[in-house]
């Protein structure tokens, strides 16, 4: 790890020096006026720039007495004619160059505009004559703004920003008065039309443009308060701003897009593609009509030019398609997968345009990776964890045009019907299942999610490294047994191979050989394996991490064989006097409901790897050693048996040989947020430490607060946007590995493993894995499973120094504190606020004590619900009692009486015990509601040896959190 973040310094640290401090610095760095050399006075050369700013019109004839762009085509010669190479900068200048160039400051700053184009403008914060504005813009070769379409005039405001936008009155244009459809009429010397010289367009008007009070050269400004052009005198000083050389992508004609009828063929009044152009997708309903999400690959040109042979066109990147994708079955369906989009810029520099569309709706979303090159736009869902931290679900990206992506289109009507292939059997995907939820009142979410109260839910067992739970007196049909397992975070049980079923039969036979024993049932209870409706007869589990078929070496119940399977679910029979053998039923009939789950919280592949590893029959210190030094070249087949047991587990492999082409792409996705903020806080002072060191010696270039405040966002959007690029390398790799041969099918996942590491790439992907989004379990630790209270020792950190100071207490007795005020609730529950500080929720060992705990708090917070200690009611004793969460269960007095009525419903399976406010003291068991584990502040109580431990090593007494 300190090696990661010793690489992510380095890195950042480099990009951060290319980040632009032209637009951070802005105008109150660089406010000196602009005096400009004479041009002639520069030194020629030879070779001018003239060849790379490439003249995009011609000059116009003359029409009437003026020519309509003659004025600014005669600054743009003077520029190319005399001007030296090293005059010209081409986009952003990073901060030393711009630190150490002895020339005078040209005028502006970079502004990135998100709508409009998605472009980036350069603005002028001074105010200057048309002529220099007109310079400075090409100087940048850039050309002075053209607000040639009506959605510019309309979003000028997202063009210019809201800083300059709320400043600016006069904005100089590139337009020159009339034009050749509407020419100078010379009696009123008006004319109701502009000419827009870096692109020859034409803008008509519904007012006269009125010349009489003006001569030549004419200019043309913006009044930005009354929406209008107006001639202005060109020694006038106005604002400026700066656009890319085009002002629309370079893109195919509308004719192109024609739909291709001998696609199609019609069946049963149907429309469907012929089996010989069939592929698979997805149509999806929006607002306007649908979106198909294809599993094709295709370059940019086939994707667009695929829409239309369907009758469709490219996805249009607008905020339309941005809120369909932010809901949480899409979210899950697509997560990872890389679809191309409409939008490219093709040639037309930082200016990107939806290809095929002339919706006006805008796009708010950042495009990532624009710097790195590639004129294409693709989109990918973040992982829904992601999406939390970085803001939208969508992730878009610019990218190399013939880069391999998935298809994507989108109509005002379907075009055609999805025929059902045979291949959609050939994954192992559980389509047509109830849905999978998890009552969130069941579970403590924060900081991680774990059941609560699991020992009133049935019987627990723990066998073959996983959690089963006993659902006493429980019967449902297959379908009413899934949702159930769902709803407390757990699946139906599993036999994934045949070490597993053996496990079933002895769950002690991993830890003891000798010692016989069978789980303590004799019962028919379903199991995850099952068929689905439109692929009868092939079994497969389905759970919410195992993604395969049954294997054919299972033992099956006499009289019952899984290849006449249909419509059948599998059930497993502990009653059997052999073993207990898998079984087919009907999906209807019902069967007792046993779940399972890893045991523990903590990322389920963790769980895997130790249940893989134990029926591999791998030593742990041989694990071990393969996981710390990264060496596979001397391993044993017992190890390469665990990696393809857990590679089967996680999703990755099924069938032995296959790999899942979604689950590895979800993987891809996981690399989205690889920001070490703590490294990013470092550069950042770093890099305010090195501009800081030139003061003294560049007087005249003083920073001020403005650099101090400079930020690496483009390097962290860079980062952000590496798993575009990584993901096309290793979609190559994906393909040449899926390709190995097969020496053995327990080891197909160790070749496979063994192939993508040598992909260069590989070692990247394990330096910006995001292990935080893998999937957890959610049962609680092994001793928690049957008894009332919790220890949450998961939740804990063992380093644990967080110390309330002395002031802040209020002593209870003589071996015991209070705090004087609520401890506030912030990323943490009220179960665990407490120990956190070494303490515990309130608890009173007698009635007098509990009424001077109730007494004071109410004296502090009079309207606060107050949570007290975890408590139970002990049914054999017929009382209720405290946990004592700071001790022990094993230590005397781990579990003490309530002194105390406790109100209570009849069922008395209670996580919570809370005083509600009134002046009486009072406590009510009640459930353990959203409110009451996260939105109520809570009083601690701190043993004495905590508070002398604190103030013996923070002898200050202030606070350490």
């Amino acid at each position: 790890m300190v090696l990661v973040n010793r690489l992510l310094i380095q890195v950042l640290f480099l990009l951060s020096l290319l980040v632009d401090v032209e637009e951070v610095w802005g105008a109150k760095i660089r406010r000196k006026k602009w005096t400009s050399k004479p041009l002639k006075n520069k030194v020629k050369i030879l070779t001018t720039i003239a060849t790379v700013i490439k003249q995009t019109t011609k000059t116009p004839k003359n029409e009437g007495p003026f020519q309509f762009c003659n004025n600014y085509n005669r600054i743009k010669k003077s520029v190319q004619d005399t001007a030296i190479s090293e005059d010209f900068i081409v986009g952003k200048r990073d901060g030393i160059t711009e630190l150490f160039d002895v020339r005078d400051p040209q005028f502006g700053g970079y502004t990135k505009q998100g709508t409009i184009g998605l472009r980036y403008t350069f603005d002028g914060a001074e105010t200057v004559e048309y002529d220099r504005a007109v310079e400075a813009c090409l100087f940048r070769k850039l050309h002075l703004l053209a607000l040639d379409t009506p959605d510019e005039i309309a979003n000028l405001y997202f063009i210019l920003g809201t800083t300059l936008y709320e400043e600016v009155e006069f904005l100089w244009t590139s337009a020159a008065p009339c034009s050749k459809s509407d020419p100078l009429n010379k009696a009123t010397k008006s004319c109701s039309s502009l000419t827009w010289c870096p692109n020859n367009a034409e803008t008509r008007l519904n007012y006269k443009l009125n010349l009489r009070n003006f001569t030549p050269p004419y200019c043309i400004i913006y009044r930005n308060k009354i929406k209008r052009f107006e001639p202005m005198d060109c020694a006038f000083k106005a604002h400026f701003s700066c656009e890319s050389e085009c002002t629309r992508p370079i893109l195919p004609s509308q004719n192109e897009c024609q739909k291709d009828g001998s696609l199609f063929e019609k069946i049963g009044g149907k429309t469907y593609l012929k089996k010989e152009h069939g592929f698979r997708g997805t149509w999806e309903q929006n607002e306007l009509g649908f979106y198909f999400f294809g599993e094709k690959f295709v370059n940019w040109q086939e994707n667009w030019m695929t829409c239309c042979r369907l009758g469709l066109k490219p996805l249009a990147l607008i905020n339309t398609l941005l809120d369909h994708l932010d809901t949480p079955n899409i979210i899950a369906a697509m997560q990872g997968v890389v679809h191309w989009t409409a939008m490219t810029r093709a040639g037309c520099p930082l200016h990107f345009e939806n290809f095929l569309h002339n919706e006006s709706e805008t796009f708010f979303l950042a495009i990532y990776g624009i710097q790195k090159g590639g004129s294409c736009v693709a989109g990918s869902i973040r992982d829904p964890k992601a999406a939390e931290i970085l803001g939208p679900s969508l992730a878009v990206k610019t990218t190399i045009c013939a880069s391999k992506l998935l298809l994507g289109c989108e109509g005002k009507e379907k075009t055609f019907e999805i025929r059902d292939f045979p291949s959609n059997c050939d994954l192992p995907e559980c389509k047509g299942l109830p849905d999978c939820v998890m009552k969130d009142e069941l579970f403590l979410t924060q900081p991680f999610r774990v059941l609560l109260a699991s020992w009133s839910f049935g019987k627990w067992h723990s066998y073959c490294d996983n959690s089963i739970l006993e659902l006493q007196n429980e019967y449902g049909t297959w379908d009413e047994a899934y949702k159930r397992c769902c709803s407390l975070g757990m699946d139906l049980l599993s036999v994934h191979n045949p070490a597993k079923q053996d496990c079933f039969g002895n769950p002690y036979k991993n830890s003891n050989p000798n010692e016989k024993g069978y789980l303590p049932f004799r019962t028919e209870a379903w199991t995850a394996g099952r068929d689905i409706e439109s692929c009868r007869g092939q079994l497969r589990w389905c759970t919410g991490y195992l993604n395969d078929y049954l294997k054919k070496d299972l033992k099956w119940k006499q009289g019952h064989d899984p290849r006449f399977a249909n419509n059948s679910c599998v059930y497993i029979d502990f009653g059997d006097p052999d073993f207990p053998s898998l079984a087919l039923a009907d999906c209807s009939e019902k069967k007792q409901i046993i779940c399972e789950a890893p045991t523990g919280v903590g990322f389920k592949s963790q769980m895997h790897y130790q249940s893989c590893r134990r029926n591999s029959k791998v030593e742990e210190s041989e694990a071990e050693k393969m996981w710390n030094t990264g060496d596979l070249s001397r391993t044993s087949f017992s190890v390469k048996k665990m990696i393809q047991c857990v590679a089967e587990h996680i999703g990755l492999v099924y069938n032995s040989t296959q790999i899942n082409l979604h689950v590895y792409l979800r993987w891809m996705s996981r690399m989205v947020d690889p920001i070490n903020f703590a490294s990013t806080q470092k550069v950042k002072d770093d890099q305010r430490a090195f501009f800081l060191s030139f003061e003294a010696e560049f007087s005249d270039k003083k920073l001020t607060n403005t650099v101090k405040d400079v930020l690496v966002n483009d390097a962290l959007d860079d980062l952000r946007s590496a798993h575009f690029d990584f993901t096309t390398e290793m979609m190559k790799k994906l393909y040449e590995c899926k390709g190995i041969k097969i020496a053995n099918k327990e080891s197909f996942a160790f070749d496979f493993l063994m192939c993508l590491l040598q992909s260069r790439e590989m070692d990247r992907f394990w330096k910006l894995y995001d292990f935080n989004l893998e999937q957890r379990s959610v049962m609680p630790a092994d001793r928690d499973l049957n008894l009332p209270c919790m220890t949450f020792d998961n939740f804990l950190k063992s380093d644990s120094s967080l110390c309330i100071p002395a002031g802040g207490l209020f002593r209870l007795t003589e071996a015991a504190f209070l705090t004087q005020s609520p401890i506030i609730i912030e990323m943490s529950s009220s179960f665990t606020a407490c120990l956190e500080r070494n303490g515990s929720l309130p608890y009173a060992e007698t009635k007098e004590e509990f009424e001077t705990i109730y007494n004071y708090i109410r004296g502090v917070a009079p309207n606060l619900t107050i949570i007290w200690d975890q408590g139970f009611y002990d049914k054999l004793n017929t009382k209720f009692m405290w946990c004592r969460s700071e001790l022990g269960r094993s230590q005397p007095g781990a579990n003490i009486p309530i002194p105390v009525t406790v109100n209570a419903t009849a069922k008395q399976d209670f996580v919570m015990l809370v005083s509600l406010p009134g002046a009486k003291p009072n406590l009510h068991a009640v459930s353990a509601t959203e409110q009451l584990k996260y939105q109520t502040d809570v009083f601690c109580r701190i043993p004495k040896s905590v508070v002398v431990e604190c103030l013996t090593n923070n002898p200050t007494g202030t606070s350490e959190y």
